[in-house]
């Protein structure tokens, strides 16, 4: 039975597709629209080490291979090393654009992660038993950071 891939290695079926509620068409897409998203950001490697040093205010950042790059179902999650071999590692995350509607609606990347940084303050503040990772920084496709 012949099938169409799908992220994370999934495949479907067109006669699954059929049957699926959901349309599936743009998903199909998503591979293809992944790996372009990896290698504009592999194309910015050098940016993305300097910002993780400006954030963390260090010398050093030495972001992972990608195939130790962690994809959720909007977002992926770069480690970095910070002072190989013996510093420590820490993620950077970024919105996949495809998944949060940039493409058609550009602001939708900084508006998610708006909410995500409102979030993460307000469970520090009001919740502080509750562990969260360590907010560094946050930037916003204009440029405008915060750390």
């Amino acid at each position: 039975m012949a099938t169409l891939p799908l992220l994370r290695r999934n495949k479907i079926s067109l006669e699954d597709a059929l049957a699926d509620d959901d349309n599936i068409l743009h998903r199909l897409d998503y591979p293809q629209k992944q790996h372009d998203f990896c290698s504009y950001l592999l194309s910015h490697k050098t940016d993305i080490e300097s910002l993780v040093s400006f954030h963390l205010g260090v010398n050093l950042c030495e972001i992972a291979d990608e195939v130790d790059w962690l994809f959720g179902s909007y977002n992926v999650c770069i480690p970095v090393y910070v002072n190989r071999p013996f510093g420590e590692r820490v993620l950077i995350r970024i919105p996949l654009p495809f998944k949060v509607g940039e493409e058609k609606h550009p602001g939708n990347s900084d508006e998610k992660l708006r909410c995500e940084v409102a979030t993460y303050i307000w469970i520090r503040e009001n919740c502080p038993t509750i562990p969260i990772p360590f907010l560094y920084g946050f930037g916003f496709l204009n440029g405008q950071t915060v750390r």
